[in-house]
């Protein structure tokens, strides 16, 4: 099968699937399962995390970000909370088109990735502990 070859239930071209956001509105939260990564299209979102009762924003991303990704690439949980700061599109990627180009993908690129996922993982816990003043 070559890279042109449609998969079902995977996508093709075309097959794109956009949702919209409100403002306030919530894509998801820390903890909850990852079943798609999204494409950000335009608008702006926030990332945050939760420690001890107290939400902190870890970034804020606009256009052209892929987020969603980790839970995918290490099959943990949604490592934080995502919420529209202003009306956004989002294009949608399912699961299953993810792990059909993470499977085609170097296997030591695939470690290189889920090593990455880890330290990226750890690093924002910390982040968020520092900015807390908890250790």
């Amino acid at each position: 099968m070559n890279d042109l070859t449609p998969v079902p239930g995977v996508g093709t071209p075309g097959d794109d699937v956009d949702i919209e956001l409100d403002a306030g509105q919530t894509l998801f939260q820390e903890g909850d399962a990852g079943d798609r990564a999204y494409v950000v299209r335009s608008g702006k979102l926030e990332i945050s995390r939760r420690v001890h009762g107290a939400e902190v924003a870890i970034a804020v991303i606009e256009a052209g970000t892929l987020l969603g990704e980790m839970a995918l690439i290490d099959d943990q949980p949604r490592s934080a909370t995502v919420r529209a700061l202003e009306p956004s599109v989002l294009t949608v990627v399912p699961k299953a088109a993810f792990e059909f180009h993470l499977a085609r993908t170097d296997p030591v690129i695939r470690l290189i990735l889920e090593r990455f996922t880890s330290i990226i993982r750890d690093l924002n816990t910390e982040n968020v502990r520092l900015t807390l003043g908890i250790r």
